[in-house]
């Protein structure tokens, strides 16, 4: 059996408190968090063992995806949300890559 390179898997995890602003700027998300948290958790489960050990939620806060989108002039959609959650739990951990 061969070792997994992946050291972390990093998915971009929201507050429930924030959901309203949040799918303003992400209206692409699920109508609640609840909708969302469902779907989300269902995804991780997805991956199975062990990658999903591998998992690290990044909370995204609504300034973080604000920031994001003022700086690089783009819409907050599932890819932006992704590199962002891995730009920071990159950061977390004290990596570059």
């Amino acid at each position: 059996m061969e070792r997994s390179n992946i050291s972390m898997i990093a998915v971009a995890w929201f507050r429930p408190d924030e959901w309203r602003q949040i799918k303003r700027v992400s209206p692409d998300l699920q109508d609640t968090h609840a909708e969302w948290l469902a779907n989300a958790e269902a995804g991780i489960e997805a991956f199975g063992s062990p990658l999903k050990e591998q998992v690290i939620k990044v909370i995204l806060t609504v300034d973080e995806l604000r920031k994001w989108k003022q700086s690089t002039g783009r819409k907050v959609d599932a890819k932006a949300r992704a590199n962002l959650a891995v730009r920071i739990a990159h950061k977390i951990r004290g990596t570059n890559h």
